[in-house]
């Protein structure tokens, strides 16, 4: 009996418990330094979801950054681009995964959004012209 008791204990305290997913977490947040939080996800999460969403012209104005990172069931990975604005979305599956950011995403050159205004001023011109 004196032998079962400390190998009971011994056993007890080697049982590890199911690990749940951990991944770094945050909310709107405009840089990735911001978005370090570790975070252990429900039992029913089983991917580490990334999020950027950013806007303006390229190297000419920078509209907005925006980064979220959680803890997700599904991973619906995604890159939309419209243009002037983008979004990123990337999933994994392993600790921690969710380091870094989604990426500063596609935005629209200059050169691009120059020809659309320009045709845009020729179509009012002749529109409204004499």
């Amino acid at each position: 009996m004196k032998v079962f008791l400390p190998l009971l204990l011994a056993a007890l305290l080697g049982v590890e418990r199911a690990h749940s997913l951990v991944c770094f977490t945050c909310q709107n947040v405009q840089s990735n330094w911001y978005c370090l939080k570790p975070t252990i996800c429900s039992n029913t999460d089983s991917y580490c979801v990334t999020v950027s969403a950013s806007a303006g012209l390229k190297n000419v104005v920078d509209l907005g950054y925006s980064l979220y990172k959680f803890c997700s069931p599904i991973c619906g990975s995604t890159s939309l681009n419209f243009g002037v604005a983008s979004m990123d979305t990337s999933c994994c599956q392993s600790f921690l995964c969710n380091i870094s950011a989604a990426g500063r995403g596609p935005r629209a050159s200059t050169l691009v959004l120059g020809l659309g205004l320009l045709l845009s001023l020729l179509v009012a011109l002749l529109r409204f012209g004499p």
